[in-house]
């Protein structure tokens, strides 16, 4: 039944959420989403056609001043074509000389054209500016007018070609002229140079990589770079773009390989100007737009998801504060009720018992002055009298914790307890005093345990100090009387090898104790030095002699690196040949046979000199490098039972560098 209604509290809690978040993202996503439909279908297809309008309506005013240029050529030229005189200086029978006299007043007359000529019905040059006398009596270039003129009663506008004169990029405009019969004298052309018609579009001003071209009605490209003249002729390329702008008439436009081209026929003359742009740039700010927009939508979509999860999870949170206060009230008082240590709560004015647990009930019961059978939240902090009187007011005034540690008090038994005590002053959010925290911790066990302790480690070293002496004494004789018998029998091998043999197990037993003996001093605080100036160097040579024989036997490699320059401190030299020798040792004992065994020393600085003993021993494994100082610490039983000793000349050896104000560690790379 109850995970029935749970479950069913669980499916309202998530319909009234839906409630909340089904409106605001309608709210928020349906003008988003028809903004966006808006804008990629209607506005996206109107934006592009009133650039497509403006590219045209420019290029068309491109086009007009093309034109501009060609027409009022075309209106001179219509001019003289009716006028008699003219005809009758191309009917006369040798035009030449009157042609050129009145070229030369003519041709100065408009300032604005590049080059007059005048030619018989068959297109023999009689005259010409700029003139050239090899010219006369010459074709002048007729293929390219002559037939396209005699047809039309005004001027015709030719292909571009280059100038006989010159060789200069340049358009004709040629008209014929008749007789009062309306038979062709002659025709009269004006010259005007591709270059005159670049200066003029070069003054315009472009949009980006926006590029402006003129074809003439052969296809040919008025135009190189930067307006200058094109020397090139007709090329296939051209007559394909002729080709697509002749399909492409009705709309303005076509695009090619990725670029937006613009173009309107030049009126009367046949010829295109053509605008070229990347479609991509010219369609920059409809996208640039559609782009602001999309993101616009995008975060208002997002920011509305946002608003609606923030409005259903503040809801959702609304919903489940009051059981989540409920739990953790339940939660508090659970922890409370069962901590073993007492916990209470004082108010900071009344100094009264705001709350506290069951320990604290029953520890101030036994420890403090609460009458029996009163209830602790109606007690104040001096009914109580475990902590002193003035401790709490320090607390709420300067804020520092109050601490007793294992203070003793005694229960109405008269037994003995050690009791941590603890006040702490709690605060709120804003620094304002909400309360001190009172706690009580009976620690008599710890201490008990902790005093047995130390009473057992007392006597374990006492035992191990009366254990040294009552081994060591025994032995000085015997050492004396082995190397008595020594001095005095005769001489048999198999006497002094059992003497040998007597003597080695009996000065290893000696030292044994005699490490006892240190770790009993060092434990005591009784261990002794007596410094002087002493030779690093010499002590380690010392040490080396001691274990010569041990070395000889392994046949070990033995490096000494001696390179510090400051070698002199200030030690006790038996002590420290004790700890390089111990050192060594060790080197020797875990050192394979034919191994190495380095020592070095160095100056790390000029106050300090470090001694090193490296060796290709067994290694230490890396858990047991922090036990390797302890006593009586070999890592394993299996190195004990195979090497033999006690553990003890690591912990002897840090014990005495420690007493010289040094240190001591090891390295290892790990265990072979």
């Amino acid at each position: 039944m109850q995970l029935r209604d749970r479950f069913k509290k669980q499916r309202r809690g998530r319909f009234e959420r839906l409630k909340i978040i089904f409106p605001i993202l309608l709210a928020g996503w349906i003008p988003s989403i028809l903004t966006l439909v808006v804008s990629y279908t209607i506005l996206t297809k109107t934006l592009e056609s009133r650039i497509l309008r403006d590219r045209q309506t420019f290029i068309q005013l491109v086009g007009h001043l093309v034109n501009h240029d060609l027409s009022r050529t075309s209106s001179i030229i219509e001019y003289y074509q009716t006028l008699p005189e003219f005809a009758k200086i191309l009917s006369a029978p040798n035009p030449q000389a009157a042609a050129e006299q009145w070229l030369s007043s003519a041709f100065y007359a408009h300032p604005l054209i590049d080059g007059m000529f005048m030619t018989a019905p068959d297109g023999r040059l009689i005259a010409s500016i700029p003139n050239d006398p090899d010219l006369i009596g010459k074709d002048f270039g007729s293929e390219q007018w002559r037939e396209q003129a005699q047809a039309l009663n005004g001027a015709f506008v030719s292909a571009v070609h280059r100038r006989l004169p010159d060789q200069r990029m340049a358009t004709d405009i040629v008209g014929a002229v008749r007789a009062p019969e309306r038979k062709i004298v002659g025709y009269l052309g004006i010259s005007v140079l591709v270059e005159r018609i670049g200066r003029r579009l070069a003054t315009i001003e472009f949009a980006d990589q926006s590029l402006c071209q003129v074809f003439d009605q052969n296809g040919t490209a008025l135009f190189a770079k930067d307006f200058q003249p094109n020397p090139g002729t007709v090329s296939p390329e051209g007559e394909i773009f002729m080709k697509e702008i002749r399909e492409s008439s009705k709309s303005g436009h076509f695009e090619r390989r990725g670029n937006l081209y613009s173009f309107s026929p030049i009126e009367s003359t046949g010829w295109v100007a053509v605008a070229e742009q990347p479609k991509a740039i010219a369609y920059k700010p409809v996208h640039d737009l559609l782009g602001r927009m999309t993101v616009l939508a995008a975060w208002l979509i997002v920011l509305t998801a946002i608003f609606a999860w923030l409005g259903s999870t503040f809801y959702q949170r609304q919903t489940e504060a009051t059981r989540r206060i409920e739990r953790e009230v339940i939660f508090n008082e659970k922890i409370l009720a069962n901590m073993p240590s007492g916990i209470a709560f004082i108010d900071p004015t009344s100094r009264r018992f705001l709350q506290a647990n069951d320990a604290f009930a029953q520890m101030v019961q036994r420890f403090g002055t609460l009458p029996p059978g009163r209830d602790v939240t109606e007690a104040t902090y001096d009914d109580v009298k475990i902590a002193p009187a003035g401790a709490i007011e320090k607390v709420l005034s300067f804020g520092t914790p109050f601490q007793l540690i294992e203070e003793p008090l005694k229960d109405k038994a008269g037994m003995t307890h050690f009791v941590n005590i603890n006040l702490l002053r709690l605060q709120g959010p804003h620094q304002t005093v909400q309360g001190v925290l009172y706690l009580l911790e009976d620690k008599t066990r710890d201490v008990t345990l902790r005093q047995e302790l130390i009473g057992a480690n007392a006597a374990k070293d006492q035992f191990l100090a009366l254990l040294s002496h009552e081994l060591r004494n025994p032995l000085s004789p015997v050492i004396a009387m082995v190397g008595e018998l020594e001095a005095n029998i005769p001489d048999s091998r198999p006497v002094r090898e059992a003497l040998e043999v007597i003597r080695r197990n009996v000065e290893l037993e000696a030292r044994l104790i005699d490490d006892l003996l240190d770790v009993t001093r060092i434990a005591k605080g009784k261990l002794q030095l007596s410094f002087e100036i002493i030779c690093v160097h010499e002590i380690l040579q010392r040490a080396h002699e001691i274990c010569r024989d041990d070395i000889a036997a392994k046949d070990l490699q033995v490096e000494f690196r001696l390179r510090a320059a400051q070698a002199h401190v200030e030690g006790d030299p038996a002590r420290l040949q004790q700890v390089f020798w111990n050192l060594i040792k060790n080197s020797v004992k875990f050192t394979p046979e034919k191994g190495g065994i380095t020592i070095e020393t160095v100056n790390p600085t000029s106050e300090e000199i470090e001694i090193r003993i490296r060796d290709t021993g067994i290694g230490i494994e890396s858990e047991k490098i922090d036990k390797i100082f302890n006593a009586f610490e070999q890592g394993q039983i299996a190195i004990t039972r195979r090497f033999g000793g006690l553990g003890l000349g690591l912990a002897i050896s840090k014990a005495m560098v420690d007493a010289h104000g040094g240190k001591i560690r090891v390295e290892s790379p790990g265990k072979d």
